[in-house]
């Protein structure tokens, strides 16, 4: 099993039960440190549906600066189907941590696990997260969940839906440009 995955000077350093000490202390001092401790323990820790890890959380050093958490789950290993999320620590914002760090979960997802298909998306609110997968090659608009999740002021909110298919992928990045950390 690899340990991070390296592209475009951001590595995604694989989050597991051995190493969430370290990144506890890591991801302290900032001002958002609290909600960005909450999301990891929330979404990014490893789960497992029949002896197979499906959920593939990432921290993400930018430079070597710490940026924010990235996520490849798989949502059907028979359907060969996954989504993917991401958080980045305000001040990492506006860097393109978030479609930089696609190439990395894509090379995961496509090459390292076989799958077909990943999927992303955001509530139409999220203004941050609209620009961050239309900047993302291959991602292409495939609907509106109507009110399909309450916002932070409670309120429904419509959701819009992107993915990406293996033969896009293929298209448009070079799987060489990712490198495996053992």
């Amino acid at each position: 099993m690899f340990t991070a995955l390296y592209s475009d000077s951001i590595t995604l350093h694989l989050i597991n039960d051995d190493n969430l000490a370290d990144i506890f202390a890591l991801f302290q001092g900032f001002p958002d440190s609290k909600p960005m401790l909450a999301e990891l323990m929330q979404n990014y820790l490893p789960r497992y549906e029949r002896g197979r890890r499906t959920n593939f959380g990432f921290y993400s050093l930018l430079d070597g600066e710490l940026a924010g958490m990235t996520l490849l789950t798989v949502d059907s290993w028979e359907e060969r189907a996954g989504s993917t999320g991401a958080d980045v620590f305000a001040h990492m914002r506006g860097r393109g941590v978030t479609p930089r760090s696609k190439p990395h979960l894509f090379y995961l997802a496509f090459e390292l696990l076989g799958l077909n298909r990943v999927a992303t998306g955001f509530r139409v609110s999220n203004h941050a997260s609209r620009r961050s997968i239309e900047k993302t090659a291959g991602f292409q608009y495939e609907g509106r969940m109507r009110e399909s999740g309450v916002n932070d002021a409670g309120e429904f909110e419509d959701e819009l839906l992107y993915a990406i298919l293996r033969r896009d992928w293929e298209q448009l990045y070079d799987k060489s440009l990712v490198r495996v950390i053992e």
